[in-house]
């Protein structure tokens, strides 16, 4: 039999400046027990870096192999008895085997039939059969959370490019890039090329590469024109409540991102798609520059900057009117209910002139910090008022973005993953909402139903840590359960504490 088109290594080589993936490491430490370890995500999302990363460690242990695309049984077979000695062998882009082929491995996995520990990667969850080996028991998936940078990795990788940063830039690349592996080493090399700091990096890189970024996801997912036809939609945002669509193009390996309201695409790829659009509407209305993010914190002390200036309200009524619509679900609120929130058993007429004032020193106030900027990009006020969402970032959706990928996670049996989120969801909730402002009687329900979210994040922390032998972690979450100081945390924290030690109540 011959040998197939492969690309074999042992000893893959790391890609220059590359940040070691330590989440995506512990993972495959935890997990060697099974027969199929399966790591999958969209296109970019460093998959490759990160099983290289591992035969680096692993040493003569583990082998490399890239399946072709459309290899049949034979040539999958023949691939698989390279490098013989190893005890692992990753199967890079076997998810591009033919289905048979593909089919008659998963069916030898679960009879036992093949000796060597397996990693398989690809970007179609479907095509992988991840569910099938998952509920079988015959494989673990790592969590595409792992995959994705967060903001330290982000500062690793500029600072090995030696770009210029602070947390604010980090802030933003993070947000513009939602961790995308892909799009942000692209942004920090820019940066590094053209000797420039982080701060704006989308600003600077989109005109020159932005279209290379759209090409290159069409090019790649080019193989099943429906679902790219569906994807061009999406970006579009032609889709209202077409989620299922999205949970499908998801499995087939496109670039989406979960978030508490569901799939959406990569926000740099929206932004781009829609940069693209306007531009090639109408020349005589150029796309407008992206403006720089404006940061929201709203947990603790209020915080509020735009690139690092801070936005000043003059009124506190002003800063919490902003904060309120914000917090919303939507982002977005009535005038009608702003009335009633803030002016309650006003006359109409006062009351909507209130309002109307208001509005008034909020956009003031931004466009103050921000200057050149028409205060629109951040706050609507046309009908609805509306925060948008694509350039201000708030810790409080964050905070329950965290805290909803940390519950799904815990349904599927996650564990690692809904750790991880649960701890990420602890260390946005600074202290209790606008603690140090007197919040209006609206917000401080608000303050009250967050406090119980992180109570149950605290109260997780704590099961999940205690069950898997984390015993420091779930002492200490369960002692800062306890000093939230109401009756549900106190039952919750000495119901953990009996968890972890039943001595300690003794």
């Amino acid at each position: 039999m011959s040998r197939p088109d492969v690309a074999l290594s042992t000893r893959p080589a790391y890609a220059p400046h590359g940040v070691q993936r330590s989440r995506v490491a512990a993972w495959f430490e935890a997990s060697g027990d099974v027969a199929a370890r399966i790591v999958c995500g969209p296109i970019g999302s460093g998959k490759t870096f990160a099983v290289r990363q591992m035969i680096h460690d692993a040493g003569d242990r583990a082998a490399y192999v890239r399946i072709p695309a459309g290899a049949d049984a034979a040539q999958l077979w023949a691939a698989m008895e390279c490098h013989a000695s190893a005890e692992v062998l990753v199967l890079d882009e076997v998810d591009l085997a033919s289905a048979a082929a593909y089919s008659a491995l998963v069916e030898a996995i679960e009879f036992g039939e093949i000796a060597r520990k397996l990693v398989l990667v690809g970007r179609s969850r479907r095509r992988l059969r991840a569910e099938t080996l998952l509920a079988r028991g015959f494989g673990r998936v790592c969590d595409l959370a792992a995959l994705r940078f967060e903001a330290d990795e982000i500062e690793l990788l500029a600072a090995s490019h030696g770009v210029e940063y602070d947390s604010e830039d980090i802030a933003q690349v993070l947000h513009d890039t939602d961790g995308w592996p892909l799009a942000v080493a692209w942004l920090v090399r820019d940066a590094s090329e053209n000797r420039r700091s982080l701060r704006d990096a989308f600003v600077h890189w989109r005109e020159r590469n932005g279209h290379l970024l759209l090409e290159f996801v069409e090019r790649e997912g080019a193989e099943d024109a429906d679902a790219l036809r569906e994807f061009r939609r999406a970006l579009a945002g032609g889709w209202d409540d077409a989620q299922h669509e999205a949970e499908r193009l998801e499995q087939l390996g496109l670039p989406f991102v979960r978030t508490r309201s569901g799939l959406r695409p990569y926000r740099i790829l929206s932004r781009l798609a829609a940069s693209a659009t306007s531009g090639a509407a109408q020349i005589e209305h150029p796309t407008k520059p992206v403006p720089v993010l404006m940061t929201l914190n709203a947990f603790g002390r209020f915080r509020c900057e735009i690139g690092g200036r801070p936005v000043t309200f003059s009124r506190r009524r002003d800063q919490q009117v902003f904060t309120y619509v914000a917090l919303a679900p939507d982002r977005r609120a009535s005038r009608e209910h702003l009335l009633e929130a803030f002016w309650p058993g006003l006359s109409h007429a006062v009351a909507s002139q209130g309002l109307r004032t208001t509005l008034s020193h909020i956009r003031r106030a931004i466009a103050q910090a921000a200057p050149g900027t028409d205060p629109e990009r951040y706050f609507r006020t046309a009908g609805e008022v509306r925060v948008d969402a694509r350039t201000v970032a708030v810790d409080v959706h964050r905070f329950i973005d965290h805290l909803e990928q940390g519950r799904l996670d815990d349904a599927r049996g996650a564990v690692d993953g809904a750790k991880h989120h649960y701890r990420i969801a602890r260390r946005i909730y600074a202290d209790r909402l606008l603690v140090a402002e007197a919040p209006e009687p609206c917000l401080e329900r608000r303050a009250e139903q967050l406090e119980a979210l992180y109570v149950e994040v605290l109260t997780r922390i704590t099961e999940l840590h205690a069950a898997t032998g984390d015993f420091e972690v779930a002492r200490e979450a369960a002692r800062t359960l306890m000093a939230c100081n109401t009756e549900e945390a106190i039952r919750r924290a000495l119901r953990g504490i009996i968890a972890v030690d039943p001595a300690e109540t003794a």
